[in-house]
């Protein structure tokens, strides 16, 4: 299947909200969120059932899935974003007409667990997804202007060249040195693995693997990629590019077991360095401070000997 793009969204254009994971934390985040859109010029369209809330979920499976249908569908919306992860996604895979989506490409926008829809249409569709911020993200006042300026540029269609670093910090650390191109595959790596046995378990044959994480532990990351080893996922991977890693380190208060027999650099070293391709680490993708947005899909060159990640195809049409 053929590579499919959206459109680049127009000046005024529309986002569409959906919400196919947990619901909204505060009304106030969704309220600040559709007024920072308005600020930058666009309009915004909840979906019918956007706001409905169902125990940790955003309403029904199926409510939750018609609102992605029904979004991709009207030709009055030119993207659609997620308003929040948390947890459901996977849960609606199995309800979407995912030739709905095929037939009315349009950028789609969302992250954490909103990995498993970003492999679920790249798989099923072949559509440029992109890892980005959510609604309610939008209209945080700590909202970094690297995350905000990444994602509208992303969307107008400037997503060619070289990722960003980190404003203050350009410092990326090379962890196995070469250079490679492949198409861009990833998200958050719980979420990845939680794919793993279902008809949309992502691919990283011939791909640049990126990922990122929240809330683990050097263990916790050490057992995930054991397992992706085990699962013989990274034994034709081209590439890694490693972003934040919040919350992943040992930590004093307890909580993680065996606190510092090995820190996070030597789990990442340990369980990637021996590959045979290039690893970088230290992107400003994740759960941090900083959300750049990754089009996901599209074909991206790693040159770890220069510590540089650059985008090589276009995004949008």
């Amino acid at each position: 299947m053929n590579k499919l793009t959206g459109k680049a969204v127009p000046p005024g254009g529309t986002i569409g909200i959906a919400s196919p994971a947990s619901p909204y934390a505060q009304y106030s985040d969704v309220l600040k969120g559709i007024a920072w859109w308005e600020a930058h010029g666009y309009q915004v369209k909840l979906a019918e059932h956007a706001l409905e809330r169902t125990n940790y979920f955003a309403g029904s499976p199926q409510h939750r899935a018609d609102d992605l249908m029904v979004l991709f569908a009207d030709a009055t919306i030119d993207a659609v974003q997620c308003l929040r992860g948390g947890f459901g996604s996977a849960e609606v895979i199995p309800l979407v007409d995912f030739q709905v989506i095929q037939n009315n490409p349009k950028p789609f926008i969302g992250f954490s667990d909103i990995t498993a829809l970003h492999c679920a249409i790249g798989l099923f569709t072949s559509l440029v997804t992109f890892y980005g911020p959510s609604l309610t993200s939008m209209g945080n006042p700590a909202l970094s202007e690297l995350t905000a300026s990444r994602l509208l540029a992303s969307l107008t269609g400037s997503t060619l060249g070289a990722f960003p670093c980190y404003p203050q910090d350009s410092f990326v650390r090379v962890l196995a040195p070469g250079k490679a191109t492949g198409r861009l595959v990833g998200g958050c790596l719980s979420d990845l693995l939680h794919t793993l046995g279902t008809p949309w378990e992502f691919n990283l044959d011939e791909a640049i693997f990126a990922f990122e994480e929240v809330g683990s532990s050097p263990q916790g990351i050490e057992r995930a990629l054991l397992q992706l080893t085990q699962a013989g996922k990274l034994q034709r991977v081209r590439g890694v590019v490693i972003g934040e890693l919040v919350g992943c380190e040992w930590n004093e208060g307890g909580g993680s077991p065996w606190p510092h027999t090995k820190v996070l650099e030597e789990v990442l070293a340990d369980r990637l360095g021996h590959l045979g391709v290039p690893v970088l680490s230290g992107f400003p993708f994740g759960h941090g401070d900083h959300l750049a947005t990754l089009p996901l899909g599209v074909q991206v060159m790693l040159d770890a000997d220069a510590g540089t990640f650059n985008v090589i195809e276009a995004a949008l049409g």
